[in-house]
């Protein structure tokens, strides 16, 4: 190896096997999602997102609305928003609705509170900052593959 970091880096950790990979394949493209498909994405994103804002005061939302996802894929989006001093007793209730509700769900807190939440279709992410007061929650459903003239339409 005469790379220069590979050099150093061999230097410092003599006991350090340096193995370089060959690219990975690309993933295999999904297959076109049907209409059925996409509408119940749609459904089990946007009754997420109402359940989390009855929980929220006030919120403010972007979406839910289909975002792309690369260049032949879409998703289902929202964003919710609260100004709020409450924001870990939210979460932490949103956590145990969530648990009660049998998805995977967890808080963690450290420079801030984070809470996941997941199932084979959804994927939420939500976070409060108690020094900004401001709790914001993701939700996004899975990756479709929508014929091309589909694509356009929803995005």
């Amino acid at each position: 190896m005469t790379d220069p970091f590979f050099a150093a880096l061999r230097e410092r950790r003599p006991d350090v096997d340096i193995v370089i990979l060959p690219p990975a394949d690309p993933p295999e493209p999904l297959p076109e999602a049907t209409a059925d498909e996409l509408s119940r994405s749609a459904q089990v994103v946007d009754a997420t997102v109402a359940a989390i804002a009855a929980r929220l005061p006030e919120p403010t939302s972007d979406g839910p609305r289909w975002e792309p996802y690369n260049s032949e894929n879409v998703r289902r989006w929202a964003q919710l928003e609260a100004r709020t001093a409450d924001g870990d007793a939210i979460l932490a209730g949103l956590d145990q609705a969530f648990r009660d509700a049998r998805w995977h769900s967890s808080v963690a807190v450290k420079a801030f509170h984070r809470w996941t939440a997941s199932r084979a279709d959804v994927q939420i992410v939500g976070t409060w900052s108690g020094r900004h007061d401001r709790l914001v929650v993701t939700v996004t459903g899975r990756v479709l593959r929508p014929t091309p003239t589909v694509r356009e339409a929803l995005v």
